[in-house]
């Protein structure tokens, strides 16, 4: 596993869930070596809580931050958020 690239790694982990987003049998080891990677490891330890409810959180704050920033127009040149005062 050390040998693969990390998106060979996702690219497995998405393989090895089923229709139903149930995950199959040998995931563990795809997930073990992910952990250890960065941004992953970043992400998973700042909360020194290694399970995929603080990913999902991270997930969902960042969602909400791509939502409030669709709300604001853009420079298309520079890609500066425009807020109106």
């Amino acid at each position: 596993m050390e040998n693969k690239k990390t998106t060979e790694l996702l690219d497995l982990l998405h393989k090895l869930t089923d229709k139903d987003g149930n995950l199959l049998e040998g995931w563990q080891e795809v997930w073990d070596e992910l952990v250890q990677r960065d941004p992953f490891c970043l992400i998973l330890n700042e909360d020194s809580d290694c399970g995929l409810s603080s990913l999902q959180d991270e997930i969902i704050e960042l969602k909400d931050e791509i939502k409030r920033l669709k709300r604001h127009k853009h420079d298309e040149k520079t890609g500066d958020v425009l807020i109106r005062i």
